[in-house]
């Protein structure tokens, strides 16, 4: 009988390849977690059995995980700007899967920089303190922490065409190698953990394609491409201002990023 994984943010990026990865394999059966009935026929038409659930709706939570054997949940700190929040959300996930049994939770988690270098990083830290919790729960666990994503270059940090027909990249890393990886791959990375519970119980798995200076990722574009793309050495506070996207609230990102004492 194939195992049934609860997949939340299976409409975004990360959990959207882990739904895709798992959907492939017969010994799994996806329920994919949407907020939105509206988003249900789409992951229902991809082959996964939907259910509308959310964080802070525990009702919600324990249909979600009624039954399953593994769940793979991601938080999301900006869209809540807040960390004291997303750490609620992590611990009513890690709660509700708890009391219905789940045998293997897989959290998206990141570092705790407050620990690690005594800056705030809102953005790592409430994932760490999930991350914490889930360790106390005794429930079997493995988080995964995703690196910077290639992704990103194509939306946040888009190469910007300069008037002699060149590109840069601007990234404020300086000479010190970064981390990335295609979230889109990661989804079998995923499926590999779960595929060894026993191997990976436990462990905090650091989930990285290459680490590059960002002069280095400017060069591999550039030879994909054929186009000259150059990186752009700026502090965090010169990229803030040049920075465009807005989510809801008005609020930059990079904005918010940065009075986080530039924790990157």
């Amino acid at each position: 009988m194939s195992k049934i994984i609860v997949v939340f943010g299976a409409t975004g990026a990360q959990g959207g390849a882990v739904m895709k990865a798992l959907l492939a394999d017969p010994n799994y059966k996806v329920r994919a977690v949407t907020r939105t009935e509206a988003k249900v026929k789409d992951l229902e038409s991809q082959g996964a059995e939907a259910v509308v659930a959310s964080f802070d709706d525990p009702e919600s939570l324990k249909k979600a995980f009624a039954g399953a054997y593994g769940a793979f949940v991601v938080t999301n700190f900006w869209e809540i700007f807040s960390m004291e929040k997303e750490i609620e959300q992590g611990k009513a996930a890690v709660d509700a899967a708890k009391a219905a049994g789940v045998k293997h939770f897989i959290f998206s988690g990141l570092e705790n920089v407050k620990d690690t270098i005594g800056k705030d990083c809102y953005h790592f830290d409430g994932k760490a303190k999930v991350e914490e919790y889930l360790k106390a729960s005794g429930m079997p666990f493995t988080s995964v922490r995703y690196s910077f994503y290639y992704e990103n270059l194509l939306y946040f940090f888009p190469p910007q065409k300069q008037s002699d027909g060149t590109f840069t990249i601007t990234i404020p890393m300086g000479s010190t190698p970064m981390d990335a990886v295609s979230v889109a791959d990661m989804g079998v990375a995923v499926r590999s953990i779960l595929n060894d519970r026993d191997a990976y119980s436990g462990k905090f798995i650091g989930l990285s394609g290459d680490r590059l200076k960002i002069a280095e990722y400017a060069d591999v574009i550039s030879r994909v491409t054929g186009k000259t793309v150059k990186s752009v050495d700026v502090s965090m506070k010169r990229r803030v201002r040049q920075g465009k996207r807005k989510p809801q609230g008005g609020t930059s990102w990079l904005t918010h990023g940065a009075r986080q004492s530039e924790c990157g």
